[in-house]
């Protein structure tokens, strides 16, 4: 019989939010910085802020393809929060950890996300989270990063999952996942399971 899958994301659920959010703002300060354009400033935190990333690399590499600067910015964000877990262990949710550790042997857990396959186990290793899932679904370097299509691509090669584990709001992916049917748990709500 196999294990029903509990999927989960990463960002303020293993690692704090911090953690992706502090690198994405000093990505934007570094493209104000090289481009001396301030109006970049207005894309930090924002959910769309790909736009402005796409915007800002069209500045520092005009003659490259939208694929390459798009690969290159999504390198340069996430070389930036491997070293920033580093520099911060205390940003690691052990509490949350040891939790799911323990249900490893009720589910088959799987993340989804928008970081980079090479990337996200770079992540993990920094934050010393090896062996939790049994499946990841990252994204590719040089597309932009999209959740809803990640989670299609779970569907289709693994299976719908039972769960999906939270720990921070995510409307439209929520939504996506009470659509298919799919049970949502905040992380507060953890033991439920």
């Amino acid at each position: 019989m196999t294990k029903p899958i509990l999927a989960t994301n990463i960002d303020d659920l293993l690692i704090k939010h911090e953690a992706f959010i502090e690198p994405h703002k000093a990505w934007f300060d570094r493209a104000v910085e090289k481009t001396g354009d301030k109006s970049l400033n207005q894309w930090k935190g924002k959910e769309n802020y790909f736009l402005g990333v796409n915007k800002a690399m069209k500045k520092m590499m005009p003659e490259s393809s939208e694929t390459e600067r798009t690969k290159q910015a999504r390198e340069w964000y996430q070389e930036d929060v491997i070293k920033y877990i580093k520099t911060h262990p205390e940003v690691i949710k052990k509490d949350v950890v040891e939790k799911l550790r323990k249900l490893k042997d009720k589910y088959s857990l799987a993340l989804i996300t928008t970081n980079t396959k090479d990337h996200i186990d770079r992540i993990i290793g920094a934050a010393n989270l090896q062996n939790i899932y049994s499946v990841i679904i990252a994204s590719s370097i040089d597309e932009e990063p999209e959740k809803s299509k990640l989670i299609s691509k779970l569907i289709e090669n693994h299976g719908k999952p039972k769960y999906y584990l939270t720990g921070k709001e995510e409307p439209e992916i929520i939504k996506r996942f009470n659509e298919l049917g799919v049970k949502v748990i905040k992380v507060k709500d953890l033991p439920s399971i």
